[in-house]
């Protein structure tokens, strides 16, 4: 029943917004799945490095006992004067891949050569012990061995080696595997007990669907597209790539677009992390340039063609959906903040509702859930929204400054509450923007202090003592990382942080990239404390954390780990959250 009065009250405040006079924006909306398809076999998620096997959308779906079933495929046929021009003979199994034949010799390696004019040039995969079958897909080799592991390998990069791409993890079913085929983009195992088997993904429920979402609003000669998209995080080169494409198509500068990740913990990884486990050091091709570059690229256009004349206001209240994580015997500081963006169309059909907040997206971990597909609690939250306020609303999330702030509850709860506390928001006083849009891109340059060549060295080689081990693997990694910069002369002198100013009306939104710690969006709101001032965290760039001073000295994950696990050369100086706010109230924007 309460959410009943909730709705009974949103319905009147949306009334009585849209007979108010005020200055009208053009808005718009667009939204696209970011869910894989059948253009990636499995995946590694993001954002969590343990278990150290690996985190996998892949699950086996039983079909049955593989001899009541007709052949899946057959190896495509390699025609006849391609055949005359190799010897198939000396391989158990060949297929061809576009002009590619690939073949698995006797003693278990794995073999390809291009058939295009002149004498086909062998080149061999890496070994992989226990070779017993093969397909090729899209990007991808994907091997079995017998054993519950399959196995992949990039097209592009042999001397890569193989890497996990699903294993028994104790939640899916175990499939020791022996044969593999593909059929219509779709990849099954013949088991050791001969039964037949689907390669498929764990999902969640309807509610944890990933999105790219756009929201576009415009005012006289100025446009600027805000995405939220369900990544765990991207790099400052993909997201570029991204503005351009959009860009290109419609005339926009790229600093009018700005984009968001929520941090989800729980999607596929689309961003180097080179020192992490080798399945999860470079994101899927496959995913990233088929699913993701699209689909973000698609809701930025649907929003930008069906935008309408609207009203929009902001609204802020509090919740205590987290606590600060890294303050050790305090939850605070905490930016407890929410606050809405509500999109109010003219003709009612358009409308759009953004909350931001800062909070972890990293809750549902037990059983199933560490390997499922998921928004996690943004997803939750926008699905309650959109089924309680008026059926014409697409609710969007953008993360605030979430580095050290952790969720209470399970992702469907925090959803709820965040929900929750954000109609309380349209229940109360709204503030009608007004008045003209502008943004800004601003780089700052902060110099690093990486360690000393001789420290490095002598850093890889006391974790090499405690290899094999997930934090021991990392260092050394990591280590290998740096003294290759060292080798090279490529040790950067310094990182950048993006600042990206979008002010619609009265209304001021501050993006900072990397993982932001919660301090900041405190302390910048205090530069403007009689404006309407949003700050977000994880945009255009998502390489390393954003500490502050007490994170740096205590030693804590913010300031010291994760910028081994980023690949960073060094943590930030410990100055650095006044040198940003300097930065910021110095060029105001």
């Amino acid at each position: 029943m309460r959410y009943f009065r909730i709705l009974f009250l949103v319905l009147t405040i949306v009334n009585t917004l849209q007979s108010s006079a005020q200055d009208l924006y053009d808005a718009g909306v667009g939204s696209v799945s970011l869910q894989p398809g059948d253009e990636s076999i499995a995946l590694a998620l993001a954002g969590y490095a343990g278990p150290w096997a690996g985190r996998f959308t892949l699950k086996w779906i039983e079909k049955g006992k593989a001899a009541e079933h007709p052949a899946i495929t057959k190896s495509t046929e390699i025609p006849e004067k391609m055949r005359k021009a190799i010897d198939l003979n000396r391989f158990s199994k060949t297929t061809l891949y576009r002009d590619t034949v690939y073949g698995l010799s006797e003693n278990g390696v794995i073999k390809r050569a291009v058939l295009k004019g002149k004498k086909p040039t062998w080149q061999s995969y890496t070994p992989l012990a226990g070779m017993k079958d093969f397909v090729v897909h899209n990007q991808y080799l994907y091997a079995a061995t017998g054993s519950d592991t399959l196995w992949k390998a990039s097209q592009h990069d042999l001397s890569a080696g193989w890497q996990r791409a699903g294993y028994y993890n104790g939640q899916i079913r175990k499939v020791n595997i022996k044969k593999l085929f593909l059929r219509e983009d779709k990849l099954f195992a013949v088991s050791d007990t001969d039964s037949l088997f689907e390669a498929g993904k764990n999902t969640g429920k309807p509610q944890e669907e990933s999105f790219a979402r756009a929201l576009a609003i415009k005012k006289d000669n100025k446009t600027v597209v805000m995405l939220c998209v369900d990544l765990c995080g991207f790099g400052y080169g993909f997201g570029n790539e991204i503005k351009k494409a959009i860009a290109l198509k419609s005339g926009l500068p790229p600093e009018a677009i700005l984009i968001n990740a929520s941090h989800t913990h729980f999607v596929p990884g689309t961003q180097a992390w080179l020192t992490w486990a080798p399945h999860n050091r470079l994101p899927d091709s496959n995913y990233l340039n088929k699913v993701v570059k699209p689909a973000i690229t698609k809701a930025a256009e649907i929003a930008l063609d069906h935008m309408t004349p609207s009203t929009i206001y902001f609204g802020r209240g509090t919740t205590e959906i987290g606590y600060n994580r890294s303050n050790a015997g305090s939850k605070i500081p905490y930016d407890d903040a929410v606050d809405v963006i509500r999109v109010v169309s003219l003709d009612g059909k358009n409308n759009a509702m953004m909350v931001l907040s800062g909070c972890h997206p990293v809750g549902g971990t037990g059983g199933i859930g560490h390997y499922t597909l998921s928004s996690n609690y943004p997803g939750y939250m926008r699905s309650i929204l959109e089924k309680t306020i008026d059926g014409n609303t697409t609710a969007l999330f953008m993360q605030g400054c979430a580095g050290d702030i952790n969720p209470k509850d399970e992702p469907d709860i925090t959803g709820m509450k965040l929900a929750v506390d954000a109609l309380k928001v349209l229940n109360g006083n709204l503030n009608p923007l007004t008045g003209p849009i502008t943004f800004s891109l601003d780089t700052m340059h902060v110099e690093t202090s990486p360690m000393s060549k001789e420290k490095t060295i002598a850093f890889r080689q006391e974790n090499l003592k405690s290899v094999p081990g997930m934090v021991a693997e990392r260092n050394v990694a990591w280590a290998d990382l740096m003294l290759q910069h060292y080798a090279k002369g490529t040790m950067p002198g310094s990182m950048p942080e993006y600042i990206h100013t979008v002010n619609i009306g009265n209304w001021k939104l501050v993006g900072l990239s990397r993982e932001v710690v919660t301090e900041y969006s405190l302390a910048i709101k205090k530069i403007w404390p009689d404006k309407l001032v949003s700050v977000a965290g994880y945009c255009n760039d998502v390489s390393s954390y954003l500490p502050i001073d007490r994170h740096i000295r205590t030693g804590v994950y913010e300031g010291h780990d994760s910028y081994i696990w980023y690949g960073q050369p060094s943590s930030f100086p410990l100055n650095i959250l006044d040198r940003v706010v300097d930065r910021i109230q110095s060029k105001n924007f």
